[in-house]
């Protein structure tokens, strides 16, 4: 595992810019330094030893040293991937993975990716042909930015704080991104390829890029959904395959010349890769488990049963965490705004793992390639409401937002069930995942450049002809997995030196698991059946059968409490930066109002908050004001994002169930009317500050 950064320009890249890159990337690789240089060509690199501790320094080259390669990641493979290159007659100088990579790019070209199976970015150059070939893993575990220079070059890195000396070289500008802020008040996080740079992209996962005197040439060489096929197994068969191809993914993550090491939760994922772990090395194997202040978040005892049942060791760590001050650094590190709140604990329980050992094997990835989530079960049931009107599924929706307790509640679950219904793909995605800031909301409070709808990106990702559930699924793994989850690991184990492996996104066992039929992972409201039942009677029960339980955090507490202070410190002056971008109002609207139910309150809090510290970090200017902030009058849209006030007044005006649903019934036709373009002739901005409403109406502003 390493730091990676170099480029390839006509001007080439001083010693000196280089080595301050690697310097900013000395948490990914405290081991050992290495630098290529060679006219118009840089590479380098920060290296944390896990294979052939002793000999494994990079960069490293072919036998006549026409090729040489940097390399962050890991290949499991290269035990037989260095027994079939040596057949073919290539000589090796070490025993490490990253030797295979030039060996192998010698016998194969391009075609090298697909015979990979790893996590891994790197960088070769070809002296022979005059190229620069970088490359990316499957799901995009390992990170790889770059950016196109003026003169037809590249440079790239492990991450953006090495980028940017790269950039300033190079002569390119750090200009923000408009259109990442704007799909991150939907998403929570900046959603790949972009970046929060507008002269900045992620190389894709399953992607390499090719630069050659001719030009550059970009490639994606596998999409999980072009691997799908069809599978006839029976369900028994299914389950043997299952636990086979697990056993082997496990089975190769376990090469390591340094301690190593598993994050164990009371959740299926990680207790099947911690009984699969066990039946190699033996009681000898060490896990960690969590300990969280909430009882209701904690899982360190289930875990530790778990442990004793596969009589392996277990230790229970406590975790030494901060809200503001652990916020603060979380917003440092990440480069980009990043609003998971599990970020935090992550890094912490990686900081006490490292005191132990170098490397932890996790559960990543189980719940987007079995079908974990709960709202997978809303996608495999979609098909059977298709001839619910949408009218229909709205009013029901609005009815329910009254009797929910909170979002994830099955009320809740039911509300955000029925409005994805009558929604496009990319807009269902949005209500059934974060559930935060909505196009017909968010444009109107948005006071940057007009930007493209986040669902309309969203719905060019689904265009698939796979099922309602595989749909989905596929649009997590582009989008919330990659963005988020991977980033969140990578960034929060990389920060303490600590490599993270995910076995259960070993890409054969994301084909095959992907390839079963929808009623072996979704069964009624049982999700992840094929997993579930594959590893019945080798597990506990209660963590077979247990509930989804997310590694969460108590984020409304930490902001009404810890965090409250700053939240209205910062977000609530005048000239916050956030206040720049969107209206000031509505962020004045969200401090002042109580936490609600109705929507992602903690979410969208938090993740304004989040981007207020990272815009004020990075001194960003005011974005250009294509639209009043002012309006006399208010548009079509935000008269229909802010319908549910009149909902809200006429329900608290009424008692029946029959009046409840009326009201709900005339809050949707006017919702229609407003559709239609007549807003304004039915509302001016002035009638409706008029307008009674009951004190917790500000509580639908996120619906």
């Amino acid at each position: 595992m390493c730091g990676i950064a170099g480029g390839l320009t006509q001007s080439g890249i001083s010693t000196s810019t280089l080595n301050i890159a690697l310097d900013a990337l000395r948490h990914r690789g405290p081991d050992d330094c290495g630098i290529f240089r060679q006219r118009s060509v840089a590479l380098g690199m920060r290296r944390l030893a896990i294979i052939d501790v002793a000999h494994g320094q990079q960069p490293i080259s072919n036998e006549d040293g026409s090729a040489v390669v940097v390399f962050n990641g890991e290949i499991y493979n290269y035990v037989e991937l260095m027994r079939e290159l040596k057949s073919r007659g290539h000589q090796f100088r070490t025993a490490s993975d990253t030797e295979t990579l030039v060996h192998l790019y010698e016998e194969y070209g391009p075609a090298m990716c697909s015979r990979l199976r790893g996590m891994f970015a790197f960088a070769i150059w070809d002296e022979r042909k005059q190229s620069l070939f970088i490359a990316r893993d499957r799901f995009g575990k390992k990170p790889l930015y770059f950016a196109r220079t003026m003169d037809d070059g590249i440079v790239f890195a492990s991450e953006l704080k090495a980028l940017r000396p790269l950039l300033a070289e190079a002569g390119i500008g750090e200009a923000i991104n408009p259109q990442a802020i704007y799909d991150y008040l939907s998403l929570g996080s900046i959603p790949q390829p972009s970046t929060i740079y507008r002269n900045v992209e992620c190389l894709p996962p399953g992607s390499w890029l090719s630069i050659t005197p001719t030009g550059i040439r970009q490639e994606c060489y596998w999409r999980l959904d072009q691997a799908i096929t069809v599978s006839e197994l029976s369900y028994s068969e299914a389950k043997e395959r299952t636990r086979e191809l697990v056993a082997d993914a496990v089975r190769v993550r376990l090469r390591s010349d340094v301690p190593l090491g598993i994050f164990l939760s009371g959740g299926l994922d990680s207790s099947v890769i911690a009984y699969e772990a066990s039946k190699v090395i033996g009681p000898e194997l060490q896990t960690f488990t969590v300990a969280m202040p909430d009882r209701r978040l904690d899982e360190s005892a289930v875990a530790s049963r778990t442990a004793r049942a596969l009589g392996i060791k277990n230790e229970v760590l406590t975790l030494d965490v901060i809200p503001e001050r652990d916020l603060i650094n979380l917003v440092q590190h990440f480069d980009q705004p990043f609003a998971d709140s599990s970020a935090i604990p992550s890094m912490a329980v990686s900081r006490l793992a490292r005191q132990r050992v170098s490397v932890v094997l996790n559960g990543d990835g189980g719940d987007e390639l079995f079908a974990g989530y709960r709202r997978y079960v809303a996608a495999a049931w979609s098909p059977y409401f298709r001839y619910l009107p949408n009218f229909a599924a709205m009013a029901t929706a609005n009815g329910l937002q009254y009797f929910r307790t909170g979002r994830r509640s099955r009320c809740g679950f039911a509300e955000r069930f029925l409005r994805g219904l009558s929604s496009s793909n990319g807009a269902r995605y949005l209500h059934w995942t974060n559930d935060l800031l909505k196009e017909d909301l968010k444009h109107t409070l948005w006071k940057g450049p007009p930007q493209r709808a986040t669902e309309e990106w969203l719905d060019s990702l689904a265009t698939e002809p796979l099922s309602s559930l595989k749909k989905h699924m596929i649009l997590d793994g582009r989008v919330n997995l990659l963005s988020d989850l991977l980033v969140k690991m990578d960034m929060a184990t990389m920060a303490s030196s600590l490599e993270g492996r995910s076995p259960l996104m070993d890409h054969h066992l994301a084909e095959f698991a992907l390839s079963q039929p929808d009623r072996y992972l979704v069964h009624g409201n049982r999700t992840k059946c094929l997993l579930r039942d594959a590893y019945a009677g080798l597990l506990p029960d209660e963590v077979v059968r247990g509930a989804k339980r997310g590694f969460e955090v108590p984020l409304r507490g930490w902001l009404t409490h810890n965090l409250r202070p700053m939240l209205f410190d910062l977000l609530g002056r005048p000239n916050a930066f956030v206040r720049n971008w969107i209206d000031g109002r509505f962020v004045d609207t969200m401090l002042n109002q109580p936490p609600t139910n109705n929507f992602n309150w903690d979410g969208l809090m938090y993740s304004l908050l989040v981007l207020e510290l990272w815009l004020e970090q990075h001194s960003v200017v005011t974005p250009v004001v294509t639209q009043s902030s002012t309006p006399s009058r208010r548009s079509p849209q935000l008269v229909l994002a802010w319908c549910p006030r009149v909902s809200n007044f006429v329900f608290h005006r009424t008692s029946s169930v029959l009046e409840r649903a009326i009201s709900c019934l005339l809050s949707q036709m006017l919702r229609t009317v407003l559709r239609r373009g007549r807003a304004q002739q039915c509302l001016t901005a002035e009638r409706w500050q008029e307008l009674p409403l009951c004190p917790s109406h500000s509580a639908s502003l996120g619906d």
